[in-house]
């Protein structure tokens, strides 16, 4: 069911240009050239791995959140469909839970 937010047309572009900013981050993380070898110590190659898993993870939200956008459906909680707070969106534009349903989500993802 696709379903327009209740965002006013300044706060989508805001939110979108958040997005695009983001994604273009992400993208240059991903994109800069791998160290020569011998370069970096095991635990420098080990952290380099992380924060280039973690921006693949995080560009894989932003570009899900475009997604939502052009599909209609941004700003709303693709669990339980409430509408998501534009006061959440300003901190975590590429948020696609409310609240309650992140909060669940972390719990049920700890170990």
């Amino acid at each position: 069911m696709i379903k327009s937010a209740a965002l006013r047309g300044d706060q989508l572009a805001m939110l979108h240009n958040m997005l695009n900013e983001q994604r273009r981050f992400r993208i240059d993380q991903l994109t800069e050239p791998a160290p020569q070898p011998g370069t970096m110590s095991q635990p420098e190659l080990e952290v380099r791995e992380a924060v280039l898993s973690s921006a693949q993870l995080a560009l894989a939200d932003v570009q899900a959140a475009l997604d939502r956008m052009r599909s209609g459906t941004y700003g709303w909680c693709v669990h339980c469909g409430r509408q998501l707070p534009i006061a959440r969106l300003e901190v975590v534009p590429q948020a696609a839970l409310c609240m309650p349903c992140q909060q669940r989500a972390d719990v049920a993802a700890r170990p």
